[in-house]
């Protein structure tokens, strides 16, 4: 019988218990049941010249994934149940066609007055999440959820005391590593200031099957490079946020044993070795009467926390660390995105807006990132400024100017990129909401028609050359959006190469919590980030369609 097998055979059993601990009780409670479904297709369409060629548009030529989950509450219970899917799937790894399915996530969780015990899997992290972060982004394929156990106790509202032992998810099974890990936080003040303090301890264990692979590699090294691995990895953490007014600032300190690491070389070699790690960042914040300013710093030095060294790329990743860049959503000034980097940089990040009214605000922005011997990482430039030009029209624009470690950043060879980037946005809102299909049971529905444009041009010598991107969107909200766009490479780096289009198209369609959209789109090969994690992917041409709903 599979482990999976068990588990929902556990978690049945948990919910009869549940069920008659309810009917023990006055019959009120009912318990509540919620949960969401979204299943996601993609046809590859092979396009050899933006260099489509991994084995869905040559092979598979289509994928799906699919998640549902659904959640139970009852007389102080909480069960969490999710079935993952997926068919020949490049989301997990967009080099490889994927396929599994099963029980992707369970958790029982149960309150009893001042403490909580959850079972299964769960997401979770210590402050910051610099020393721990158990958390899961789907569109990215990426799942860090640990299994195992854990208690937290909240004696008051002001004082918070967890712990949990168990082993990082990896797909459908676990890796083999053990983790166990002990938080606290207390908020306190003197007079007018306001604190949350907090610390937080982590151990992670070597199998012995990684142990044996370390000491055979180790072994293979000149004399004079060998170390003595160790089992166990230990580190810890301690942060505080203080809060006086308009004014914040956030500290975190975090440090980790000796333990064996692959270091990477400027020619994207790795060795092995025996290294420490750390962490110091901060930040702080002041606003009033329209303007505000927040200033970061962070310093990593080989704070690589992995489930084993031999997790590749984003695979067993335990921690989160803040990369300090402006978070971009439109398209080219997103395109060169960054991801903080473990094995050390040092950055600094500093953000001014500023509102003269309620129509014009303006926002400025400035990101230095640096190796730890000097060598340039990222640096932004980025201007902004927003006008209410009426009740009906908005408008932005801006400007962005970039360097760019493509090296570091990518993983391959490439010149250091400048960019300068110059953007505008505007968004019409297009007469008075009316009414859709008179006489039916929609017609209390209001549909507002709008509209909204991008241009953008990005310029730049290296990498691919230089962009111009348009972008027409269309809504009937709260029901219809229609999108076109074109990403064009108006002046390639060779004057040789042939000037591509990176076309697109999109329709959404919203009926109550159901989500439907479908489109046709054309990606440039790079880096595509979400919340400060990243990934290189490469180029994609074909249909992406998605439906998602919830209950």
């Amino acid at each position: 019988m599979s482990i999976r097998l068990l588990t929902l055979i556990t978690l049945l059993g948990c919910v009869s218990v549940a069920k008659a601990q309810m009917q023990a009780q006055p019959q009120d409670d009912k318990g509540h049941l919620s949960g969401d479904v979204e299943v996601d297709a993609t046809w590859f369409d092979r396009d050899t010249l933006i260099g489509t060629s991994t084995t869905q548009y040559l092979h598979e030529k289509s994928s799906t994934e699919g998640w549902f989950t659904l959640n139970y509450l009852i007389s102080g219970w909480s069960f969490t149940a999710r079935y993952d899917m997926y068919n020949n799937s490049a989301l997990l790894d967009p080099t490889i066609a994927y396929t599994g399915q099963g029980l992707g996530f369970y958790q029982i969780d149960k309150k009893i007055d001042k403490w909580e015990f959850t079972a299964g899997d769960f997401y979770d992290q210590f402050g910051s999440g610099i020393l721990f972060r158990a958390w899961q982004n789907r569109y990215l394929g990426l799942d860090y959820a640990v299994q195992g156990v854990r208690v937290q106790y909240t004696p008051d509202d002001s004082l918070m005391i967890k712990g949990f032992a168990g082993q990082q998810k990896d797909r459908f099974t676990v890796w083999p590593q053990v983790m166990k890990g002990l938080n606290a936080e207390k908020i306190w003040g003197i007079g007018n200031v306001g604190m949350l303090t907090g610390a937080g301890f982590l151990n992670r264990t070597l199998d012995q099957a990684t142990m044996n692979q370390l000491a055979n590699e180790i072994n293979s090294l000149p004399y004079s490079q060998r170390f003595i691995p160790m089992y166990n990895m230990y580190a810890g953490t301690a942060y505080n946020t203080l809060n006086y007014k308009g004014f914040s600032w956030y500290t975190e300190y975090a440090q980790k044993s000796r333990e064996a690491v692959f270091i990477t070389d400027d020619n994207n070699n790795q060795q092995l070795e025996n290294l420490p790690g750390h962490v110091f960042y901060t930040g702080a914040s002041y606003s009033f009467y329209g303007f505000g300013l927040n200033v970061q710093y962070k310093s990593i030095s080989t704070f690589i926390m992995k489930t084993t060294p031999y997790a590749t790329i984003l695979d067993g990743i335990m921690d989160y660390l803040p990369p300090l860049s402006k978070q971009e959503t439109t398209r080219l000034p997103s395109l060169y995105s960054v991801s903080a980097q473990s094995q050390g940089e040092n950055g600094i990040q500093a953000e001014v807006t500023y509102a003269i009214d309620k129509r014009n605000n303006f926002d400025f922005n400035v990101s230095y990132i640096k190796q730890p011997d000097n060598t340039i990482l990222y640096r932004e430039y980025y201007a902004e400024y927003n006008k209410i030009v009426s009740k009906n029209v908005k408008m932005e624009m801006g400007v962005q100017s970039l360097i760019y470690n493509y090296a570091v950043y990518e993983g391959h060879p490439g010149d250091v990129v400048h960019t300068i980037t110059p953007f505008f946005e505007m968004s019409i809102r297009l007469g008075q909401p009316h009414k859709i299909a008179e006489g039916t049971a929609e017609n209390k529905v209001p549909l507002q028609k709008s509209i909204r444009f991008e241009l953008q041009y990005l310029s730049t010598k290296q990498d691919s050359g230089s962009f111009a991107y348009a972008l027409v969107e269309y809504n009937l909200a709260p029901k219809w959006s229609f999108a076109v766009s074109d990403m064009y490479n108006i002046i390639p780096q060779h004057a040789a190469d042939q000037k591509l289009n990176y076309y697109s198209t999109f329709i959404s369609y919203t009926e109550k919590q159901t989500r439907f959209t479908i489109g046709y789109a054309k990606q440039v090969a790079g880096v595509i980030c979400t919340g400060g994690v990243c990934r290189v992917e490469p180029a994609f041409s074909g249909i992406r369609a998605s439906i998602g709903t919830n209950f």
